[in-house]
């Protein structure tokens, strides 16, 4: 689905706001899952309306008096087609109040981000809850409240002193890179390019989550008396103790491939419980279950993308998510193309595109950052 780039990041300064209604935040909630760019920019949003100085801004927002300052000149009589109107334009009017200072706000201040603003679409970061912010794009140490955060060699790990505490972070892997975290369980994951992981410092005494977007590569600590449950956009994933792999970028890619162990995957009221070597995916409408091939589910752990007989369209995903670039089509036809090979993600983008025309005979250009395909 193709959407209106304008109208969805009104939708989704109206999200930030808390001024969305029920109908328009599927809407945005839709386009974030499905498209990089506006995925992009809601977490850029989040985070920046999210500092101290942003949550400051929001705070002197209010709805009330919004509604209040628009709807003092109705004096209609309830009930005419002329009364419901302009009832319906003072909605409108009152959610403006609120979303346009934030609109001006947000794009008045890019240019003052603080460091860790300005890199945290580059480099790995981790975001709490309550609005702190850490690049982890170098070996440190930090302490947040009672945790303590140790970053190095592309890996997390922490330690909280607080055996109760309810605090959540997520972590995001930018375009380009991958990451590895190890939970306060022993879980192991392993995080592949423009992904994140919403995740608890301390899991709850019942289940063990957390929420992806993205892909990653799960090592599940076994705990029978804990369920590990993986929520994404478009399914989850339900487990005890056992070692996964989740692509939750769109959910026409979405799956869930098992290699050992015992998983279940859940959409709305369908479970299908997985065995070692099998992947749900899903299919018009509902999930499937079909055996999957290893290299090409689990090479990007590697640095490797191998694909068998997958459409350009699909190709260019990863090329999209692991060099920083856009794709564009001269002629849409090529997108539907299917090709084999593997794409080597430490090679340079010249390189693999120079291996691909060889290997497929496809015609590309790459200029100014947009790779286009002829």
């Amino acid at each position: 689905m193709e959407y209106n780039e304008e109208y969805i990041q009104g939708l989704l300064f109206e999200k930030i706001a808390g001024t969305i209604s029920k109908e328009d935040n599927l809407v945005a909630e839709h386009a974030i899952s499905n498209d990089a760019e506006l995925r992009r920019f809601w977490e850029v949003l989040e985070a920046k309306m999210g500092s101290a100085k942003g949550t400051a801004f929001l705070s002197g927002l209010s709805a009330d008096e919004a509604w209040d300052k628009t709807a003092t000149s109705l004096h209609q009589k309830p009930g005419s087609v002329f009364s419901r109107n302009r009832w319906a334009l003072t909605a409108v009017a009152a959610i403006l109040t609120i979303v346009l200072p934030l609109a001006w706000y947000f794009n008045s201040t890019k240019q003052g981000l603080s460091n860790i603003e300005e890199q945290e679409f580059k480099e790995v970061y981790l975001k709490t809850d309550n609005g702190k912010a850490v690049d982890l794009s170098n070996n440190k140490r930090i302490k947040l409240g009672q945790t303590q955060i140790n970053a190095k060699q592309k890996e997390l790990s922490y330690a909280s002193d607080n055996a109760d505490s309810k605090e959540w972070a997520t972590i995001f892997v930018p375009v380009t890179k991958d990451y590895k975290i190890k939970l306060s369980d022993g879980t192991t994951v392993w995080m592949n390019a423009a992904s994140s992981l919403r995740f608890p410092f301390q899991f709850g005494r019942q289940t063990r989550e957390v929420y992806l977007t993205g892909e990653a590569y799960f090592e599940v600590a076994k705990n029978k008396q804990q369920e590990f449950i993986v929520h994404t956009s478009y399914a989850d994933v339900h487990v005890h103790g056992t070692s996964f792999n989740v692509n939750a970028y769109t959910a026409r890619n979405f799956s869930t491939a098992l290699v050992e162990g015992s998983v279940s995957a859940k959409k709305d009221s369908q479970v299908i419980k997985l065995k070692p070597g099998e992947e749900a995916t899903i299919g018009k409408d509902n999930l499937e279950v079909k055996i999957f091939d290893p290299q090409e589910v689990l090479s990007w752990r590697n640095g490797t993308y191998s694909f068998h007989n997958q459409s350009l369209s699909q190709i260019s995903q990863v090329l999209t998510r692991w060099f920083d670039v856009k794709v564009a089509w001269q002629n849409q036809r090529v997108s539907e193309q299917t090709f084999t090979g593997e794409i080597d993600k430490n090679l340079p983008l010249d390189v693999v595109i120079n291996n691909l025309k060889i290997t497929s005979g496809m015609q590309a250009d790459l200029k100014n950052g947009i790779l286009t395909f002829r």
